[in-house]
């Protein structure tokens, strides 16, 4: 895989972070559980560093990081934003983001002659994004929005 394609495979996946960090502040803004709102901002920061170390490594690649919202970014937190109202419905909108982001990585991850530095990258990032939506299905089977009402 030469440079150019694997500057284009990582400005797809800092866009796709760059739309979750976007979902992730509406779903924080909807939640009123402190434990999930904390989470959930923790989340968003390693959404933040992916975008940095995504850029560092197209930088490094020879290319210019495209570190904007996708079309797809739009409609992503529009939809977080309208189902996200209250802690169950984030809880929910953000299990879809996360589903996306984990299989977006898992499909770059599956790339033929990525080059190792960029693979070991890619594999941390898709580790955050495994523990991401393992604790989102967590607290959505633990129905934790319930606890607050009793």
């Amino acid at each position: 895989m030469d440079n150019r394609e694997v500057c284009e495979k990582l400005n797809k996946l800092i866009k796709l972070d760059v739309d979750a960090v976007h979902a992730y502040k509406q779903a924080i803004d909807a939640c009123t559980m402190e434990d999930l709102r904390s989470n959930l901002v923790r989340f968003q920061e390693d959404h933040q560093r992916h975008i940095r170390d995504l850029s560092q490594q197209v930088r490094a690649c020879g290319g210019e990081p495209e570190v904007e919202t996708s079309w797809a970014g739009f409609l992503i937190e529009g939809f977080t934003a309208i189902t996200a109202q209250g802690d169950h419905s984030a809880l929910l909108a953000m299990r879809g983001n996360e589903e996306l982001t984990n299989r977006t990585y898992e499909a770059a991850l599956n790339a033929a002659d990525l080059p190792t530095e960029v693979r070991s990258l890619l594999e941390r990032n898709f580790s955050d994004e495994q523990r991401h939506l393992a604790w989102i299905k967590d607290q959505l089977d633990m129905r934790v929005w319930e606890r607050k009402a009793a």
